[in-house]
């Protein structure tokens, strides 16, 4: 196992590529012509920038645009979250359970290799989610993108 300075130049040498994007729009990340990628991450905004569960799946749908047939989506965000706070300012948050974000996640054209959850919760004053999750799911090869 990598430890150190070996994980972060195996990370450099196989990361190709960080690009910001909006879960929330349609396609590629507007005219940036890319490659179709093998994996991509996203975390703590699934929940944060889908105001219901068809968002959710759309949002999903969307970023399978940007990727092969059998490439790897990885999530891991907040479960049960209706709130979250920056500094003073209270936001709203989609309030997903397990089996919506498995739903929304096979509804989306993945299948789910690996779902787990952990307890953990934030600090009440922060948000009021009932753990986080983390998923690995695989694009379908017959997906819609």
């Amino acid at each position: 196992i990598a430890k150190g300075p070996e994980k972060e130049e195996k990370l450099r040498w196989t990361v190709k590529q960080v690009l910001k994007c909006d879960m929330t729009q349609s396609w590629r990340l507007g005219a940036i012509p890319l490659p179709l990628a093998d994996c991509l991450l996203s975390t703590l905004c699934l929940d944060v920038t889908c105001l219901h569960l068809p968002a959710c799946c759309t949002a999903l749908k969307n970023r399978g645009s940007l990727l092969k047939p059998g490439a790897f989506l990885v999530l891991a965000d907040a479960l049960k979250s209706s709130y979250y706070m920056i500094g003073e300012q209270r936001f709203s948050s989609l309030c997903l359970g397990p089996e919506a974000v498995e739903a929304a996640v096979r509804e989306a054209g993945y299948t789910v290799q690996q779902f787990e959850v952990i307890s953990q919760s934030y600090s009440s004053a922060m948000a009021d989610n009932e753990g986080l999750f983390f998923l690995v799911g695989r694009k379908l090869s017959t997906s819609i993108s």
